[in-house]
């Protein structure tokens, strides 16, 4: 099974999106966060510090678990992804090649323009509760896609 992250960066109280052209390596493209897999030997709030200077050049200064995460099918791979808060520190954002563009939003405009396939209303309690550095999730709630098609 792949270990995956995926971060929602902020900073200031405003949540970052990135854009990324459709892509064979990453997927159908859209609006979407900071995603990556967990190298050798990392451990997961490793791998989101590296992952979001990797695809923004931003620092992060705090890591915060959600609690929350998905597993699903992704090509060949079974994938269990968790799901974090980074807090940033200001900075120049430099997108490396998986993203075209950014933006920085509150949490109304953010949760309008990301991609999310599931229940956005659980979406915005849970980043309302991250950006209050509190958590939804008492306890790790893993959502299974895998009887879901395959995207």
């Amino acid at each position: 099974m792949q270990k995956k992250i995926l971060t929602f960066i902020a900073n200031n109280g405003k949540l970052l999106v990135l854009y990324s052209e459709p892509h064979p390596e990453h997927g159908e493209g859209g609006w979407f966060l900071v995603t990556g897999g967990i190298e050798k030997d990392e451990t997961y709030e490793e791998a989101v510090i590296r992952e979001v200077l990797e695809e923004t050049g931003l620092v992060t200064e705090e890591v915060i678990s959600l609690n929350w995460g998905s597993i699903y099918n992704w090509r060949d791979e079974i994938c269990e992804e968790h799901n974090f808060i980074s807090f940033v520190k200001p900075g120049e954002i430099i997108l490396n090649e998986e993203h075209s563009k950014y933006d920085w939003l509150d949490i109304e405009e953010f949760i309008q323009r990301i991609r999310w396939d599931d229940d956005k209303d659980l979406l915005k309690t849970v980043l309302e509760n991250a950006l209050n550095k509190e958590k939804y999730f008492d306890k790790i709630t893993l959502k299974d896609y895998r009887e879901c098609k395959n995207e």
